[in-house]
């Protein structure tokens, strides 16, 4: 058996390691390890492996709260510290933006979540042949039930209320949808017994938001106050029109609305945008509107921006986009981004076009994974 010693992590929660001249990556590994392998796959120089045995074990390890880690691929990280989580986060957000975004800058702030475990609002689970839920392996179909306790990272009310269901609710094979809202009342979709709601109320920074089943609302329920403060505190002064590009329920809109006369928000889901206007009725917003479509085509129609925050998917924000963005020109752009590597590649795009990179923060919503969310500001120059 091959084996191989971990230099570090690196994007994606992998140990990278170097054998016989290429870059190895493993999971589930730690800096120091020597690990046995086994190659999965080999391409452009690289190799992906699966680790088989730790034959010296790095003193950074540290026993994984739940028994099922690394098994199932809904976790990365648990093997180490959640302070080694954060480190690792901050240097996979520097080396995407030096390495894909040529910028060499620094975190302002670091926002670690105050529990790693038992913050999730919000997830989705499999049901295998013998009706038990659980998530899918890593690079894998084959679903791994959950342990005993459930699944960590998800509230305590919500780990209980799957637990709880009866058999005949899960059907083989099938997908279930779990949401805790704001009163902390569970509810499911996709149950052979019952339906779900047509929404739910969460709530974020005092604000209301209905939110459709299948549309987006950020997860981390210990941390979601904290992001809109962030991104609240970051424009230099009260603005005139804030465009929110990719706004979803409005999560970012509502806040931001006391700091601007005018804010707009393009959203291209439909049952998004109709839980963010009946946001705007429940908070009583007057100063708030909603354009529903493509952020490409809507962008050209926006007249003089003052601001602008996006939230983009894993994707980032598209070319077509971002150059439709640049050409509006606002004085102050704030990214929220949950892939570095994507946010890199949007961020080195506004610097040539003369923006600078003047404040660049993380929030980890997401412990236990390789995931995080940056909060970046940029103004023209």
């Amino acid at each position: 058996m091959e084996q191989a010693r971990i230099k570090k992590i690196v994007y994606g929660g992998l140990g990278l390691a170097h054998h016989e001249g290429r870059t190895l990556f493993i999971p589930y590994t730690a800096p120091g390890d020597l690990v046995e392998f086994r190659v999965d796959e080999e391409k452009k120089g690289c190799i992906f492996a699966s680790p088989v045995g730790i034959v010296e074990p790095s003193p950074q390890r540290v026993e994984p709260e739940c028994p099922v880690f690394g098994e199932c691929g809904g976790c990365h990280l648990l093997h180490l510290s959640y302070e080694e989580e954060i480190r690792i986060k901050e240097r996979s957000i520097l080396e995407s933006l030096e390495r894909i975004g040529r910028i060499k800058t620094a975190i302002e702030n670091t926002f670690p979540s105050p529990e790693r475990f038992g913050y999730r609002n919000h997830t989705q689970f499999k049901v295998d042949a013998e009706g038990r839920p659980g998530f899918t392996m890593r690079a894998s179909n084959r679903i791994v039930p959950f342990p005993a306790r459930g699944c960590l990272l998800l509230s305590e009310p919500m780990r209980d209320a799957i637990k709880a269901l009866p058999a005949g609710s899960l059907h083989a094979g099938g997908e279930v949808r779990v949401r805790e809202d704001r009163f902390g009342h569970i509810h499911f979709w996709g149950l052979a017994d019952r339906p779900g709601p047509p929404d739910t109320l969460m709530n974020a920074g005092g604000f209301d938001y209905p939110v459709a089943p299948g549309s987006f609302f950020q997860v981390n329920r210990l941390q979601n106050d904290r992001l809109q403060e962030i991104v609240l505190s970051m424009p230099l002064r009260t603005r005139r029109k804030l465009l929110d590009l990719y706004c979803g329920v409005g999560f970012f809109t509502l806040p931001l609305s006391r700091i601007v006369i005018e804010a707009i928000g393009i959203e291209k889901d439909p049952a998004a945008v109709r839980g963010a206007n009946a946001a705007l009725r429940l908070n009583k917003i007057v100063n708030v509107s909603y354009r529903k479509g493509p952020a490409e085509r809507l962008l050209g129609r926006m007249g003089d921006i003052d601001i602008m925050v996006a939230d983009p998917p894993r994707s980032g924000i598209s070319d077509r986009a971002l150059k439709r963005v640049i050409e509006l020109r606002p004085a102050e752009i704030i990214i929220v981004s949950c892939e570095p590597p994507t946010f890199a590649r949007d961020a080195r795009k506004l610097v040539e076009a003369g923006y600078m990179l003047t404040r660049l923060d993380l929030v980890d919503l997401f412990p236990g994974t390789y995931h995080t969310e940056t909060v970046a500001l940029f103004r023209r120059s």
